[in-house]
């Protein structure tokens, strides 16, 4: 008895089934946005995180103080918090990644955790963020109506990072009239600036002009490797610790003058503490020990400026 035909097996491919086909790419894609949103945050905190006591905690509580001055509902300060947050991480960012794309020779010596130097990134890389974030920082700036603000620090941050951090006259200025840019911005996230804003902005301007040379005694060696006229390496380390100290011992004196202006038992108590902070920097800055201990030295200047910005929750 004849066995029936068998029909050939077929070799064409069988019709994708349904719900498949675009489905992996989008998965891809989704894994690459997620990647990018975990990683980008993280690495851009690789290039701030040694320097937010400087340039990102500051700016966002004096916007919060100013907040608080102008009542601003529980809802709306919570924005004032997140947009302020945002703004200053920016601030901080393309500072940073200018800075140490420019000084990439003395990371090497002076500061080996920093990501082009560990090459967590490429030179390429930092090109790009630099791009991308100087194109965002205007942009969110003019969002929340402080572009002007936004643009002057991009031209100081140029104008430091580009060569004129080599002499202690540009830095120190960049530095410390760096101090508008972010308290301005801080201000006009709520309000127009007044009278009591331009005595704080200029007051702590000139206080970090003269002040700031507390950083360079922490990078001495990278610095005069690089040939950069630093101020304690144009007019000696001895004498920059003295003037420092006479600077520290004093400044409790403009705080309370200038700043603070004690009147409750809230606002005593906080320029006491704060005195006591400055004298603390006096006596450090006076003993020549090691670089780590310079570096905490200006690390309790940084605190100092965080702190006297805080003491406007009380006195504005």
């Amino acid at each position: 008895m004849a066995s029936p035909p068998r029909h050939p097996i077929s070799t064409a491919a069988a019709p994708p089934s349904p719900g498949t086909g675009p489905a992996p790419s989008l998965l891809s894609a989704a894994r690459t946005v997620v990647r990018i949103a975990v990683r980008e945050p993280w690495l851009s905190w690789q290039f701030i995180k040694n320097d937010p006591w400087a340039g990102l905690y500051p700016g966002v509580v004096f916007a919060l103080a100013i907040a608080v001055k102008y009542h601003q509902p529980p809802g709306r300060l919570a924005v004032t918090a997140l947009v302020s947050t945002l703004y200053f991480w920016l601030y901080l960012y393309t500072f940073c990644l200018t800075n140490q794309l420019a000084g990439l020779r003395e990371d090497r010596l002076n500061k080996p955790f920093r990501p082009l130097v560990k090459q967590s990134v490429t030179t390429r890389g930092a090109l790009v963020r630099t791009t991308v974030a100087f194109a965002a920082f205007p942009l969110l700036g003019w969002a929340l109506g402080v572009w002007q603000w936004a643009l002057l620090w991009q031209a100081m941050t140029l104008l430091h990072n580009l060569g004129g951090s080599r002499h202690w006259i540009v830095k120190n200025a960049v530095i410390g009239f760096g101090v508008l840019p972010m308290l301005g911005a801080a201000w006009q996230l709520t309000a127009p600036l007044t009278a009591d804003a331009w005595r704080w902005m200029l007051v702590l301007a000139v206080v970090v002009f003269l002040l700031i040379p507390a950083q360079d005694l922490r990078d001495l060696h990278g610095d005069a490797a690089a040939h950069r006229a630093t101020f304690p390496l144009a007019f000696g380390e001895p004498l920059t610790r003295r003037c420092l100290a006479a600077g520290f011992a004093l400044l409790p004196l403009v705080d309370h003058f200038l700043l603070i202006r004690a009147t409750t038992p809230a606002t005593w108590c906080a320029e006491a503490a704060i005195a006591a902070l400055c004298w603390t920097i006096a006596r450090r800055v006076l003993n020549h020990r090691t670089p780590a201990y310079d570096h905490r030295t200006y690390r309790y200047f940084e605190y100092w400026y965080a702190a006297i910005l805080t003491t406007a929750f009380l006195t504005l």
